[in-house]
């Protein structure tokens, strides 16, 4: 079942604006953010961060920066998301079995090429197997919290060529 905001609706009617379908990998060293195109801070529920550089709030509650996710990439890396695929529950009324939808498994294909080579080089620090990704959409001004979560699945395996990496998630 999918879980709406209020913030979400009003965000979508506003006209001129293109959804945010991001792909965040969590793994133990933090979080790696990609789009079709670089993302921006307000794309990415980055909107008006504090610096976190550990002086306290004027009312002294906590410190700038604590509690925050560590954000360690982010740009437009994508280049294709898939398809994520659904069944019904058979039998029954209709209204139940969507409650028992089944995300089965998903491929996402990312760009590695570039000077950089940036998958090439983080498979030698970060293990990618067992990373945790989540396909969100949104609205640029939305926060993070915000984001409709359309997907969530462990890379159970993945394929590295010289310009693209292909990833393999298994839903949870």
């Amino acid at each position: 079942m999918f879980e709406v905001s209020q913030a979400f609706h009003r965000a979508r009617r506003i006209r001129n604006q293109r959804p945010v379908v991001l792909l965040v990998l969590k793994n133990a060293f933090g979080l790696r953010a990609y789009a079709g195109r670089h993302p921006s801070r307000d794309e990415l529920g980055l909107v008006a961060p504090a610096q976190a550089d550990g002086v306290f709030l004027a009312d002294g509650a906590r410190r700038a920066g604590e509690g925050s996710l560590e954000l360690l990439e982010r740009g437009g890396r994508v280049l294709s998301l898939g398809r994520v695929r659904e069944t019904l529950a058979p039998g029954g009324e209709v209204l139940a079995s969507l409650r028992q939808e089944e995300a089965g498994g998903l491929t996402v294909s990312l760009s590695n090429g570039g000077d950089r080579r940036a998958f090439s080089r983080l498979e030698a620090r970060e293990n990618l197997l067992g990373a945790v990704g989540e396909i969100t959409v949104g609205w640029p001004g939305l926060r993070a919290r915000e984001y409709l979560r359309r997907f969530s699945g462990r890379v159970t395996a993945y394929r590295m060529e010289s310009e693209t990496l292909t990833l393999t998630l298994r839903a949870l």
